[in-house]
């Protein structure tokens, strides 16, 4: 017999968990009803009640997607009923416990919610996590809606997802738990950019009321005009004018022609969010001009982002290339200021790493926080403690922030998670559980603003320095870059 705080009702109907960790799970809740074949490329809708007891003991799908290795970290399978989420919490008691909710990275066309489970930070912080899956790729970020002319198809279907898990989350974290009204929302990379963009979709801002951003904001996404020309080549390449067309045209195929999209626009990712005049402010001046929610929020980058790419070659190789970002910034801001920012960073091997850092990651996130603290509560991080040969690459602060186990995450942090590791992975989830349960990281993290720029330096042993990159960050005098809304020509 089940102990009775896995077995939990809720309004659309009764959930089976489990025990995980000294916590209860439900696995592969469904918050949305899947669009898939006549549905295809469509809004979803929330999820409709069911009759009986749901099996919540196992994880959902993945969402479609190019597999890059194993597909241990990503779940079961990949399919397109894949808008599920995964809840752990210390029990389902009724208490109001603070809630994080997780959107995974991955270039917004990779990932899973399955890579993250949260037993570990419920039982340590008396909160209830929730890791959710969204559409990727060319199914959740495509123009298809301008470029067919149909506004049946809205814009932005990944992010549209991810505010009706915060929906669902709403309506029924309670009987989990949850406060629904101590909601924070929190992502890395492609999920760090999309918490930024939740923060300025007016749809999204009142279901969450903390913020946290590893690592992206805002600029690595596309403006209209390219998002159309993308979504125009691939129509061009699957031959299709119609929505109804598009369809019905079988996954592989629509993968395929991802592949092939991205070979035409290497400078940037074949499918990303956009600046959609509606839902979405109309560009980046745009954005950057805006009120952000009116939120904490916690944000930072690792000191050495671009060396987890000269791994993973074909997602961000405009940033290994000093001439590539050079092209870049004197397209989008011309030549005085290009070789204002380009004297900041040596000819070098180490110069190049650092400047490809600092325009797809650092500057961006830089910029969203200063332009956010000169109205809310902020708090700003650099994580420097790296592997001996990658450095403090990108994403390399999962492995300590999430129960991560296998050979890969040993191998990424340098070693098991024992002596100094294991007590930086402590402190970093400290923080991070005490802003979500407090709206702020601790009294021993100052908080950030224009004048002193105060950074939590996390290594061997955590500091507090003011402005540690300020020489770069006056050469970018507060401006972003972003190769995806640049001419989509070669690079």
């Amino acid at each position: 017999m089940s102990h009775p705080s896995t077995r939990v009702r809720t309004s659309l109907g009764e959930l089976q968990g489990l025990h995980d960790g000294g916590v209860s799970a439900w696995l592969g809740v469904p918050y949305a009803q899947p669009p898939i074949g006549a549905q295809r490329f469509m809004p979803a809708s929330p999820v409709a009640p069911w009759g009986g007891v749901r099996d919540a003991t196992r994880f959902g799908a993945a969402c479609p997607q190019k597999v890059m290795g194993s597909m241990k970290s990503l779940g079961p399978a990949l399919d397109e009923d894949c808008l599920t989420l995964n809840i752990w919490s210390p029990a389902a008691d009724g208490k109001k416990r603070p809630v994080m909710v997780w959107i995974h990275g991955g270039a917004f066309r990779l990932g899973s919610a399955r890579a993250y489970t949260g037993a570990h930070l419920a039982a340590q912080g008396d909160i209830v996590v929730v890791a959710i899956n969204y559409r990727l790729g060319i199914f959740g970020f495509v123009n298809f809606g301008e470029a067919l002319g149909d506004k049946r198809i809205a814009s932005n279907l990944g992010l549209r997802d991810q505010v009706l898990a915060l929906q669902w989350v709403r309506e029924h974290i309670a009987a989990f738990g949850g406060d629904p009204d101590q909601v924070t929302i929190a992502g890395e990379s492609a999920g760090s950019m999309s918490v930024s963009l939740l923060m300025h979709a007016h749809e999204a801002r009142p279901l969450f009321h903390r913020a946290i951003m590893q690592s992206g904001a805002l600029s690595l996404i596309h403006d209209r005009e390219t998002s159309l020309q993308v979504a125009r080549l691939y129509l061009d390449h699957l031959g299709v004018k119609t929505l109804a067309e598009l369809q019905v045209l079988p996954v592989p195929a629509l993968q395929a022609a991802q592949e092939a999209v991205h070979r035409q626009v290497p400078q940037t990712v074949p499918a990303a969010p956009w600046f959609d005049g509606s839902w979405l402010p109309a560009s980046l001046a745009d954005a950057r001009s805006a009120s952000t929610a009116q939120v904490p929020l916690l944000a930072g980058y690792n000191r050495d982002e671009i060396r987890f790419f000269e791994l993973w070659r074909g997602v961000a190789d405009v940033f290994l290339s000093r001439e590539r970002m050079a092209a870049v910034l004197q397209r989008q801001h011309g030549d005085g200021f290009a070789a204002q920012v380009l004297a900041a960073y040596p000819e070098s091997t180490d110069g190049r790493r650092r400047l490809g850092t600092h325009m797809s990651f650092a500057m961006p996130t830089l910029h969203f926080a200063e332009r956010h603290a000169t109205r809310h509560p902020t708090w700003f991080y650099r994580f420097d403690h790296g592997h001996p040969l990658l450095g403090a690459a990108h994403a390399i602060e999962l492995f300590y922030l999430w129960d991560m186990k296998g050979l890969l995450p040993l191998m990424l942090r340098g070693g098991p998670l024992w002596g100094s590791r294991r007590a930086l992975a402590h402190r970093l989830r400290r923080h991070w559980i005490h802003f979500v349960r407090e709206g702020r990281p601790g009294d021993d993290w100052q908080p950030f603003d224009a004048s002193r720029r105060a950074t939590l330096l996390f290594g061997h042993r955590d500091r507090m320095v003011d402005d540690p990159e300020g020489a770069a960050r006056a050469a970018w005098a507060a401006q972003d870059s972003a190769p995806g809304m640049a001419s989509l020509g070669p690079g």
